[in-house]
């Protein structure tokens, strides 16, 4: 009878052991995510931040520590049975079947802050939600395939419109995509406000590693609408992807501290200004400094590839400080573009070792900017192919890969404020028209342009066209080798 008892308790106890065995590693461990496929996720501690000199690294314990968190619904963080600093997008009932799971998500979004929401990749086709609102204080982080799409009846108005991220005044949020796809079908949008990410009066944002493809707006959104604080802080768009949305890949309208790395920003077609990157003001109050593009691509977008336009500039506006660097512009209408500078526009925007190819028009090109406004640098610039185009805007017919001028809207009696170092002008292809490497007639005065160490290949006609009658250099430019 001894034995029989002592196997009972032998078997009792083995059967025990083996159950506990039979845990998940999620359920055994604090330390990782699991993933659906069984692949382990490793979550950072800090953020990636650190590609501005004197940018401040943001901890997790530094996030929960933040007095500015929003509410958040307390039945379920106790519900969700995670672990201290993870939260998990499929335990609020989102698992992306392709139905709508707005309120599943938003509730997981709000669950998450001071800790970091994990979207493992979705069951069905793709996660979809209406408007999603981030707050303040998270770190959300995708699996690999992961794909978000936006419902197809979001509000156009303006006074209500919506998009998929909005970052409303959001503070200290990091969103790594991992090469995530997010997008709408912008056949259903006929109006521009729908972006798939809006950064609106926010503070310290990293968005890494996305696809924003085909919205009713922008891909991505940087700005201040009807917000608090006049301008977005401290944002960071690192190795992303926006194409085929409807009217922009990329706009900024307001921002302080704007830094963008490795980025693609391509075929935009839908409603103007259809660029690849629009950095426009929309108000006199708006704020554009220390905006910076480096390593990034523009290509095959039906407007302009990279363009500034400061024609709400006033003297009331601060001076703007607008860097490109190291970026290329390829098939698209103009490769880079400043236009209608006001004559009260302040500060500089600059082009360092950017390239142009393939331009159906002018590779660089200025229009309206008066010369009494913000000044515009072009240092080792090359436009490649100029002029490829059927057709062209350009009423005097200048067909030159850079190219000064007016338009016939909002013209200005002086243009210039230019500089242009040894930049260079090629032409090797059979559908190039480009017949001068630089131009500069206009009827109007010029003021302050300088143009250094200029080198222009294969031109149909002069490598500079900035002469009037009796071979007399213009006024107002002046040319040094």
């Amino acid at each position: 009878m001894r034995r029989l008892c002592y196997l009972a308790l032998l078997c009792t106890c083995m059967s025990i052991h083996m159950s506990c065995q039979g845990r998940s590693a999620y359920e055994r461990s604090n330390s990782y995510i699991k993933s659906p496929n069984n692949n382990i996720v490793t979550v950072p501690e800090k953020y990636d931040d650190d590609l501005l000199d004197g940018t401040q690294k943001t901890t997790q314990a530094e996030l929960r520590a933040s007095n500015d968190k929003p509410e958040v619904n307390q039945e379920n963080r106790v519900s969700i049975g995670l672990t201290k600093d993870r939260v998990n997008i499929n335990d609020f009932g989102a698992i992306g079947s392709g139905k709508d799971e707005t309120t599943q998500i938003q509730r997981a979004l709000n669950a998450a802050v001071g800790k970091t929401l994990y979207i493992p990749k979705q069951t069905g086709s793709y996660y979809l939600s209406r408007q999603l609102i981030v707050p303040s204080n998270i770190n959300i982080i995708c699996d690999k395939g992961v794909v978000f799409k936006a419902t197809d009846d979001l509000n156009q108005d303006f006074r209500r419109f919506e998009v998929l991220f909005r970052f409303e005044g959001s503070r200290n949020v990091s969103f790594d995509g991992n090469g995530a796809k997010f997008y709408m079908n912008k056949k259903f949008y006929n109006k521009e406000f729908n972006h798939l990410f809006m950064v609106n009066g926010a503070t310290n944002i990293v968005l890494k590693n996305i696809v924003a493809e085909n919205s009713g707006g922008d891909g991505f959104y940087i700005g201040a609408v009807r917000t608090k604080q006049l301008f977005s802080k401290d944002i960071r768009i690192l190795n992303c992807v926006s194409r085929y949305n409807r009217r922009q890949g990329l706009s900024i309208t307001s921002a302080v501290n704007f830094y963008a790395e490795n980025c693609e920003f391509s075929y935009t077609s839908g409603t103007l200004p259809e660029a690849g990157v629009d950095v426009e003001p929309g108000l006199p109050t708006a704020v554009l400094s220390k905006i910076r593009f480096k390593d990034c691509v523009a290509k095959g977008n039906k407007g302009r590839g990279f363009s500034v336009i400061l024609i709400k500039n006033d003297a009331s506006t601060d001076p703007v400080d607008i860097t490109f660097e190291n970026c290329r512009a390829i098939d698209n209408n103009v490769g880079f573009s400043n236009r209608y500078f006001s004559e009260e526009s302040k500060g500089i925007v600059r082009f360092i070792d950017c390239i142009s190819e393939n331009s159906e028009e002018a590779g660089f090109w200025e229009g309206s900017c008066a010369a009494s406004g913000a000044a515009k640098e072009y240092i080792r610039c090359i436009a490649t192919n100029s002029h490829v185009g059927k057709t062209t805007t350009d009423r005097l017919g200048q067909y030159a890969a850079f190219r000064i001028s007016n338009f016939d809207k909002r013209k200005k009696k002086v243009l210039g404020n230019s500089t242009f170092i040894d930049c260079e002008a090629i032409n090797n292809g059979r559908q190039s028209r480009m017949d001068y490497g630089l131009s500069a007639v206009e009827n109007a005065t010029f003021q302050n342009v300088e143009i250094k160490n200029f080198v222009s290949k294969g031109h149909g006609k002069e490598a500079l066209n900035i002469d009037i009658k009796g071979g007399r250099t213009k006024a107002g430019i002046l040319v040094t080798q």
